[in-house]
């Protein structure tokens, strides 16, 4: 099985665009990082437009474990208000356990947007608190990126959007590349942590995407783009009213390898992932205590195509119908290698090979 599941990530894997390659400390090329004073937030904004206005752009460095609390936003445009100034160039935010969070008392807006051409690398920050849910404002609560975003070692937390995208937005035409991050405690109608757009590419590898909630579809993740899903924790997340309380995939690509899909909730179908017309692929992944409150409490199959490779589906629950471990109604679904056991009522509706 090895060769065969190599050549399938090889062949899904999403690359990390060379322009959302980590620079460190600084932005372009020579530029040298601006440190800004603990919890000093005008001066973390005046940073970020000193960046801003350089054509290779600039660094940022946060004192460690300090709080920048942002009591308004510092751009409002066509997507509605943001805390940070708009990412027009190369910036980098580097920081060991700092925060960079809204207001409670504030007016809504969003941590951070990244504009076509711009990139934003983050590191050991985390970002809070951001509210996109009025206007134009409405997709992406925490980052909204419609250019290049590179999350290491950080956090995205406790922010909400009452379109899409509760923790981050990558909107069309945008990329992100998420390694050793958690995504949790967000919220958005769809895709309450991460939600990912027609013509986007995402990479996540290592860290969570937890506790998130979607009051429509896919509670961590909602994908209509290209994903890669690599050693990725998703888990606790959960739907209101529809499916994927996990992970939910519309159109496009996804690729989920090597991770676990743990204890989330569907409102219907797919507690753990629902599959609604895209190319999936699960590689070596762990499929458990998933709940729907219909079909599928680990995985539901409509439209497209799934391919369940070295995958372990046990000990879900479809609360109101069938297929606890899998339910399929369209599209194909094929097993290899891949062991469906312990689940409730049943295991496969209909019955599958290997299952």
């Amino acid at each position: 099985m090895i060769p065969i599941m190599a050549l399938a990530v090889s062949a899904w894997a999403v690359s990390a665009p060379a322009s959302a390659e980590g620079k460190g400390g600084g932005g372009g090329d020579g530029e040298q990082a601006v440190p800004v004073p603990c919890g000093d937030a005008a001066a973390l904004v005046a940073a970020v437009n000193e960046a801003n206005s350089s054509a290779s752009g600039g660094g940022v460095v946060l004192a460690t474990g300090c709080v920048y609390t942002l009591g308004s936003a510092a751009y409002t445009g066509p997507n509605g208000p943001d805390g940070l100034p708009l990412i027009t160039r190369d910036v980098s935010i580097t920081g060991i356990q700092a925060t960079i969070r809204r207001s409670a008392s504030a007016a809504d807006f969003r941590i951070a947007e990244v504009a076509p051409g711009g990139s934003l690398t983050v590191n050991g920050v985390t970002l809070s608190g951001g509210r996109a849910t009025s206007g134009a404002g409405t997709d992406g609560g925490g980052v909204l990126d419609r250019g290049t975003l590179r999350l290491a070692q950080s956090t995205v937390t406790g922010n909400t959007a009452s379109n899409v995208g509760g923790g981050i937005e990558v909107a069309s035409g945008g990329s992100a590349v998420l390694s050793g991050t958690d995504v949790t405690h967000n919220s958005a109608g769809d895709g309450g942590g991460i939600h990912v757009n027609t013509s986007a590419t995402l990479s996540v590898s290592g860290g969570t995407i937890s506790d998130n909630i979607a009051d429509s579809s896919g509670g961590g993740l909602e994908n209509y783009g290209t994903t890669l899903l690599s050693a990725v924790t998703v888990q606790r997340n959960r739907t209101t009213n529809f499916e994927g309380g996990g992970i939910v995939t519309s159109i496009g690509d996804l690729t989920i390898n090597g991770s676990r899909v743990l204890e989330n909730t569907a409102g219907s179908f797919g507690g753990g992932i629902a599959n609604m017309g895209s190319a999936l692929r699960v590689l070596s992944t762990t499929v458990s205590q998933n709940a729907a409150t219909l079909n599928g409490g680990g995985v539901f199959q409509h439209a497209g195509t799934t391919q369940m490779i070295s995958d372990a589906v046990t000990g879900n629950t479809a609360n109101g119908g069938q297929g606890g471990g899998i339910f399929t109604d369209g599209g194909a679904i094929s097993l290899t290698a891949t062991t469906v056991s312990g689940n409730n009522p049943n295991q496969c509706v209909p019955a599958l090979a290997g299952c």
